[in-house]
């Protein structure tokens, strides 16, 4: 057999092998491209009866709610009346360097150790989730998670950190907490 029949079996092989393999383990990853991010609804209307307990607004789902900067403020005041949490899912380095006052680190990178931080929070409030906006992925991944583990009641802050950190002044460091 020539050598270019002979590279042109093992490539062959090689795929079928790789494609096999994909249906064996179910695996969920896109051929091309990267896996794309749960898909978020839109946040319920403050101006909608009910506002003053905005957070029964956010009724569970089995897609997070996306929320803005304007949301994650009226939910971060009410917060300690209505039982809403808010989560940090960036790694712990820049969770220390500054987060969103009263939120809880639960890195998505690191669920091995953190994950039971998140699992301690009541299944029946409302938890924001966020990392840090843009093109951070982390705290619909983390959404993901929650929403497998039996949360319904999720929020995911799209502007995260970046945009908190440009429109407010409420930043807590790691020591003020």
């Amino acid at each position: 057999m020539s050598l270019a029949k002979q590279i042109t079996t093992l490539v062959i092989a090689a795929i079928l092998l790789g494609l096999g393999t994909r249906v064996v383990t179910k695996n969920d990853t896109p051929l091309w491209g990267f896996p794309q991010p749960i898909k978020l609804q839109p946040a319920p209307s403050f101006a909608a009866e009910g506002a003053a307990k905005p957070d029964s607004l956010f009724a569970a789902s089995s897609q997070p709610y996306e929320v803005d900067l304007a949301t994650a403020m009226v939910l971060y005041m009410k917060r300690t009346k209505s039982n809403i949490h808010f989560v940090d899912s960036r790694e712990a380095k820049l969770y220390a360097e500054g987060h969103i006052p009263g939120a809880i680190n639960v890195s998505y990178d690191h669920l091995d150790q953190d994950g039971q931080k998140f699992l301690e929070l009541p299944k029946e409030d409302l938890i924001v989730i966020y990392c840090d906006g843009g093109d951070c992925h982390l705290s619909h991944d983390l959404s993901e998670w929650a929403l497998a583990n039996g949360y319904g009641r999720l929020a995911v802050f799209t502007g995260g950190w970046a945009e908190w950190a440009a429109e407010t002044e409420l930043i807590e460091t790691a020591g003020e907490n």
